[in-house]
């Protein structure tokens, strides 16, 4: 088991308002090897965006090829200690989204220029392993603050 504390440095969940660009993502392989990648806009004028509302709303702005703004409400979130919860919304499924449908995050760390959030696994856990059985994957996301 391994444990890790978010590195806070300005009050949640306040800090989380606004509007979050995907810089990086990856995944963590058996609790301790992250691979990271940079996050590729298919959109090369405009960068995909997470937004936390200050009424715990969570949704994702995105762009397609053309450039064409998508927008998805995700669902309301709340804050505890270090983890991020999310009350996905009653709506489609996450079609054509680049931000998968979980629901519980923890904040490996957050300040006034990035956040970064990695999957807390559930019971109903997706059971993802790599070719060599290394063990479960869970999802990793980078964000930098947009003014």
């Amino acid at each position: 088991m391994i444990l890790s504390c978010a590195s806070v440095q300005q009050k949640l969940p306040g800090s989380l308002w606004g509007n979050w660009s995907f810089e990086e993502t990856g995944t963590v392989v058996n609790g301790s090897n992250e691979r990271l990648q940079n996050y590729i806009n298919i959109c090369h004028n405009e960068s995909d965006r997470i937004h936390f509302s200050s009424d715990n709303k969570m949704s994702l702005r995105w762009y397609d090829q053309n450039c064409v703004v998508n927008h998805y409400f995700i669902g309301r979130y709340r804050v505890e200690g270090n983890k991020l919860k999310v009350d996905l919304a009653d709506s489609d499924p996450y079609q054509d989204s680049p931000f998968p449908p979980i629901t519980e995050y923890r904040i490996i760390y957050i300040n006034n220029m990035s956040l970064k959030l990695e999957e807390i696994s559930n019971e109903f856990k997706r059971e993802n392993y790599n070719d060599e059985g290394a063990g479960p994957v869970v999802e990793v996301f980078v964000f930098s603050k947009l003014e």
